[in-house]
């Protein structure tokens, strides 16, 4: 089983390495909660964290982008879930290192185990969707820094926010260019993606680049511009 906390140290010079990122998660230490607490916050362990973070990614990404006029999270489960977070997150958050990112797997059960035992209701999952919201909002605000838990909450939360709003916002499922096609088709699927919801026209498509040249055709060339230079 891989040492918690290990994967906690990792995960936070991991997270913390890109500026963005510090400035999200500024000041936060998710290894100082667990030589608090220790191992009880993240739940009784199990041989595939991954199943239980899915669960939990899945119920956040569900609270994040409902489905009301427009398609929301559940619309694309299980996949949305399965790559956002085993997939998008893995990659991009803890850029492929499996280490940093079971400490955030830690960080995200730590997110739906907390609550009672500080008193604060039950768990994540077993939340009423208004409890849940309720609870997001006091996380974001910082509300548990008196509980002495607010550090690796602000990881669980924060980063799944984020792991949320820009998988589905990078319109999956149609998020990977399709190498053999010289242009992508964005808007007019069904359902409805994020770009579509967005109103994002996404790439140049054939139309419009056949317009964009008619409309150039004949435009003066602009004196002292190298022509030969491959990079303007």
């Amino acid at each position: 089983m891989t040492n918690i906390r290990e994967s906690l140290i990792q995960m936070e010079r991991v997270l913390t390495r890109r500026a963005f990122f510090v400035n999200v998660i500024k000041g936060a230490s998710a290894v100082a909660v667990y030589d608090r607490f220790g191992p009880k916050i993240f739940g009784d362990p199990v041989e595939d964290p991954l199943s239980r973070a899915y669960e939990i990614f899945g119920a956040f990404g569900r609270l994040v982008i409902p489905v009301d006029q427009d398609p929301g999270w559940a619309t694309f489960e299980p996949e949305i879930t399965e790559y956002g977070l085993g997939t998008y997150v893995r990659q991009v958050f803890t850029l492929g290192n499996d280490l940093a990112f079971g400490g955030l797997l830690q960080a995200i059960n730590a997110f739906n185990e907390i609550p009672p035992q500080i008193d604060f209701g039950p768990k994540f999952l077993e939340m009423s969707l208004a409890a849940r919201a309720d609870y997001l909002t006091k996380v974001l605000a910082g509300a548990f820094e008196y509980d002495g838990v607010q550090d690796i909450l602000s990881f669980g939360g924060v980063f799944m926010l984020l792991g949320v709003k820009q998988t589905f916002f990078l319109n999956f499922p149609h998020h990977l260019a399709n190498p053999d096609a010289e242009f992508q088709d964005v808007l007019g699927n069904t359902p409805r993606t994020g770009w579509d919801i967005m109103r994002f026209k996404g790439p140049v498509g054939a139309d419009e680049e056949e317009r964009l040249r008619a409309r150039n055709a004949d435009s003066p060339e602009l004196p002292g511009v190298d022509w030969g230079n491959p990079f303007i």
